[in-house]
Order: C-alpha cells, then structure tokens, then sequence
C-alpha cells in the first residue's frame, strides 16, 4: 500500500526542481561561454566568434516587416475572437435557464 506524499513535500519538490533548472541553465551558459573563450582578453578569437554569431545565429532571429501581420489583419483578428467570445457567453447566459430546467427534470424523474 502507498501512501500519498503531503502537499507540503511535493511543493517543496516542485520548488527545488525550479532552483536546480535555473542553476542548470546558468551553469550551462558559463560552461558554454568559458568553452568559446568569450572571457578571453585575445581579440582575434572574440572577433572570429562574433563573425561566427552574425552569419549564423543572427540572421535566423531577424523577423522581416514582409512576414508581419499587418494592423487591420490584427485588428479583424482580435475583434472576430472577441466576438466570438462575447457571443459564447451571452449564449450559455440565454441556454442556462432551459439547460437547467432540463437537468432539474431528469433529476425530478430519476427519483421516481
């Protein structure tokens, strides 16, 4: 037989699984940097990473205008989900009333 853990055991878990990821990451973009010499005082090998950097890795995180959304796309976006929303809503607030009168009924008929 297992017995459930407390509440209190697994936020502390959940916290120290947090702590250990961030300290992970950190750990892990030192190690990376020290890897790369970017703490270097030589010039030659921090010029030579950030061409590396431009050609590859910056071009890749450039979002061009052309790939954008334009304003009025946006805005019939948004507005269309809002609609639709507010429509859901005011719908379930109209049904609630026959919804619940039909889950009451077959309450009432269940009992006989």
């Amino acid at each position: 037989i297992q017995v459930a853990q407390p509440l209190s055991d697994m936020g502390f878990m959940w916290k120290t699984g947090k702590i250990l990821l961030r300290v992970g990451l950190v750990a892990g973009a030192i190690k990376i940097s020290l890897d790369n010499d970017i703490w270097s005082l030589r010039t030659e090998k921090g010029s030579d990473l950030y061409e590396k950097l431009k050609k590859y890795i910056v071009p890749g995180t450039i979002v061009y205008r052309e790939k954008l959304p334009s304003v009025g796309d946006v805005q019939t976006e948004v507005g269309g989900r809002w609609n639709n929303g507010v429509n859901k809503v005011f719908s379930a607030v109209e049904n609630a009333p026959s919804s619940l009168n039909t889950v009451a009924n077959g309450l009432i008929n269940n009992k006989n």
